[in-house]
């Protein structure tokens, strides 16, 4: 099978999961149901926190402020680590699921039992997206000086550049800095996007069967992993970017669910006014958010991955066989 062969990836994806060991939709609600559980949960902990810190004002709540505040932050940032590990196991779950291998509801935890290998892959990807993010940050301000955008932005400045006097007066340059700076942020950040887009889209690319090469070979390490999947990827990218593009029907409900997350927020800048308190409009979008991202995921993501799976299998060619064991090599069998 070649990963041009759109539709024979998809074909062989759903043949997979019809022939799967464990049914691949209660497996696909396990791991859905438990990101999104949490995410509940989570956001009504932070709410009651803020609520707490709110309600600590003066100097005396100082040092309560200061244990619910590193409470919230403690709580975001393993959310923020752990989603990784979860995410990572179901992506090796659809790739037994592809090869026809035993796959169960254990097999989602993988991530977390190969947690120092899959910790250096999701660092070291990491370290190379905000290199690139710097890098173009740099370029972009560059740039941006060099455009009429920045025409604006020193025209607030100059004044203040060439007047000494005003250069004492702190309150206004804060002022003019702060109003150069409103100039300036739109433009810095359309350059920004262009320019990371640009350079980010190959990287990403490249790397984008990291995951399952390390989940696929976790002894060789996360470098080993980024190596092979540039490897794989050489000459085939393009090919993948329309096996993306054959799934913009997903893609596009799931950036409409995520929509609807922020609908209060959305429906409050256009002037409607809902019947009810902002806190309630607040979870009852959270809420609707949830059950259609359930709803999304569990009708077909299970398709969607699966088949970047059997394409991994494509570019990975066919695995050599496992060695048999044989008699002569065991001393007990003397």
């Amino acid at each position: 099978m070649d990963i041009c062969e759109h539709r024979a990836l998809k074909d062989a994806a759903r043949q997979s999961l019809a022939g799967a060991s464990y049914d691949p939709k209660k497996l696909i609600l396990l791991h859905t149901g438990v990101i999104l559980l949490l995410s509940l949960i989570l956001t009504v902990v932070d709410y009651l926190l803020e609520q707490e810190i709110g309600a600590t004002g003066g100097l005396s709540g100082m040092g309560m402020r200061s244990v619910l505040t590193t409470a919230q932050t403690v709580l975001r940032f393993a959310q923020t680590i752990a989603l990784p590990f979860w995410q990572i196991g179901y992506v090796f779950t659809t790739l037994k699921i592809s090869r026809g291998e035993d796959v169960g509801p254990a097999t989602l935890a993988e991530g977390f039992f190969r947690f120092g290998p899959v910790l250096r892959l999701e660092l070291c990807m990491g370290a190379v997206y905000l290199a690139i993010g710097m890098a173009c940050s740099y370029v972009s301000s560059f740039i941006f000086f060099l455009t009429p955008w920045a025409a604006p932005m020193m025209e607030k400045l100059l004044p203040m550049m060439s007047d000494p006097s005003l250069m004492q007066d702190t309150a206004a340059l804060e002022e003019a800095m702060l109003a150069a700076m409103t100039d300036a942020i739109v433009p810095i950040m359309v350059i920004f996007g262009v320019i990371f887009l640009a350079v980010s889209a190959p990287v990403f690319y490249n790397l984008r069967m990291a995951q399952r090469c390390l989940m696929d070979e976790p002894e060789k390490g996360a470098l080993a992993a980024m190596r092979k999947s540039r490897k794989l990827m050489k000459g085939n990218c393009v090919s993948l970017f329309k096996l993306d593009l054959s799934f913009w029907w997903f893609y596009l409900l799931d950036a409409l669910v995520t929509v609807v997350l922020y609908g209060d927020t959305i429906l409050s800048a256009a002037g409607v006014s809902l019947p009810v308190d902002s806190t309630v409009a607040f979870f009852v979008f959270t809420v609707l958010y949830l059950v259609c991202q359930l709803a999304l995921y569990c009708w077909r993501r299970n398709e969607v991955e699966t088949t970047y799976s059997h394409a991994y299998c494509a570019l990975q060619g066919p695995r050599p066989p496992k060695p048999e064991p044989t008699l002569g090599n065991h001393p007990w069998n003397d």
